[in-house]
Order: C-alpha cells, then structure tokens, then sequence
C-alpha cells in the first residue's frame, strides 16, 4: 500500500513523532488485541516497557523507566469512575470494577494526532496547505450525539484509508471541512476546518472614514504622549502632510 508522504518542517516532525510515539505505546495497552485493525498492537507496547526485551544496557533503563511512568499514571477500580473514559476505549470484556485498569492520556495528544491527519489529507487532496486563518477543531465525543455529522458525512463524505489503523472521512462545504477520523476500528475523533469570511468591500466614502478615523487615533496618541492638546497636533500634521505634497 502506497504511504502517505506530507512535508513537514524538522521541529513540526519531531513535536509529532514524539507525540505519536508515546500516544501509541499507550493505546496500545487499551486496544482489543483480537481486534484485526489493532492486531500486535499490545504486545508492541507492552514490549516498549519490558527492559528483558532491551538490546543494551541503555536500552534497558530507557525501558525500564517508560514503565515506571506508565504504572505511575494508571488507574484501577474506583479510581476510574471520577476519570472521564475515551469513547470506545471503555471496558469491552464485561470485567467487574475491580479488575479494570485505565490509563491516562496526554490531553494534547489525540488533538494534535487528529491535527496532523487533517493538515495531510488537506495537503494531499488539494495540494494547499492549512493558513494561519484557518481554525482547526478537534472533538472527542460518542457516535450517538452526532447524529447529524455522521449523516452529512454518510451523503458527501469521502473516504481515504490507510487499513488497517486508519480510516478518515472527509465532507466539504463552503463554511469549512468536516473529519471522520477512525484509528484502529475502535476511536473516533472528529474535526472541522473553518475557512475565515472575507471582509466586505468596503466603498470609496467608508475607505475615507476609515482613513479619517485611523489619523484621528493616531493623533490622540501623539497628543498624549507629548502632552500637546489634540488640535495643535491635528495642524501640525496637516503642514507637514501639505509640505510633502508641495515637495513632491
């Protein structure tokens, strides 16, 4: 299957790389590993903090350590029901309370995976980038209370995949775009673009008030700092304004 390749600066690259890296080794642990879209997948985590599965000593403490803070930010029992549970990484395998075990996700790490995705497919589908303009919303929620979302995206939607961990849906309208973002058959994020409004035109006597207004405020400013009333300093840059024009 043909990879997705997007052009990224060095430090954009290296912020998601880490972001995913760690996000991974985490959902890792929470994934149904008899799901095939996730298949490996925890024994892959649970590999990444095993220091008997080190190739060096170095290797090893690294190991080690990553455990150490993965069992510091785990919750058991009682302790989840105050935790806000991700939609779809709930408890699957109908274990009492007692026995379930969650762990904790970086608030910034699904908004900034889900981020990630929306600004690749934008740059493969359209060729363009995301500006600066452009707003872009992550949102965290369960499938029943979008409704709506999903029919739009049922009618308009287009799908790009990258099975088995990754299925995007994507609508357009002229308001901005709308994301589907399925990993791993299992989560779903979604996400809009919204596209900034242009500003009115505005016509040649708005253009002058403007003008006016923005000279005006400047001139308050002036007066203020140098302590001059308002009106001398309005004249006093109207001269210099005329002596520019006649030197011209």
């Amino acid at each position: 299957m043909e990879k997705w390749r997007i052009p990224s600066c060095i430090a954009c690259n290296d912020r998601y790389g880490k972001l995913e890296r760690d996000l991974i080794g985490r959902l890792g642990l929470t994934l149904d590993a008899k799901n095939p879209a996730s298949a490996g997948l925890a024994e892959k985590a649970l590999r990444a903090i095993n220091p008997d599965a080190a190739t060096s000593e170095g290797d090893a403490t690294a190991r080690d350590a990553r455990a150490k803070k993965i069992l510091g930010e785990m919750y058991k029992g009682e302790a989840l029901k105050e935790k806000n549970v991700v939609p779809g990484l709930g408890e699957r395998w109908d274990r009492p309370l007692e026995e379930q075990l969650g762990i904790s996700i970086p608030e910034e790490s699904l908004p900034a995976m889900t981020e990630k995705i929306v600004r690749g497919i934008t740059f493969r589908e359209d060729g363009a980038f995301i500006e600066s303009g452009q707003k872009i919303q992550s949102f965290l929620v369960n499938d029943e209370d979008v409704k709506d979302v999903k029919e739009m995206l049922d009618r308009a939607g287009k799908v790009f995949k990258r099975e088995p961990g990754l299925v995007v849906r994507r609508a357009r309208s002229e308001g901005g775009d709308l994301y589907e973002i399925t990993f791993w058959n299992q989560l779903r994020m979604y996400a809009t673009v919204a596209t900034p409004k242009a500003a009115p035109a505005l016509c040649p006597r708005q253009r002058r008030a403007l003008r006016r207004a923005r000279l005006n405020a400047w001139l308050q400013q002036r007066a203020a700092r140098q302590g001059r009333p308002k009106a001398i300093a309005r004249r006093r840059a109207r001269k210099r304004a005329r002596r520019k024009l006649t030197v011209g």
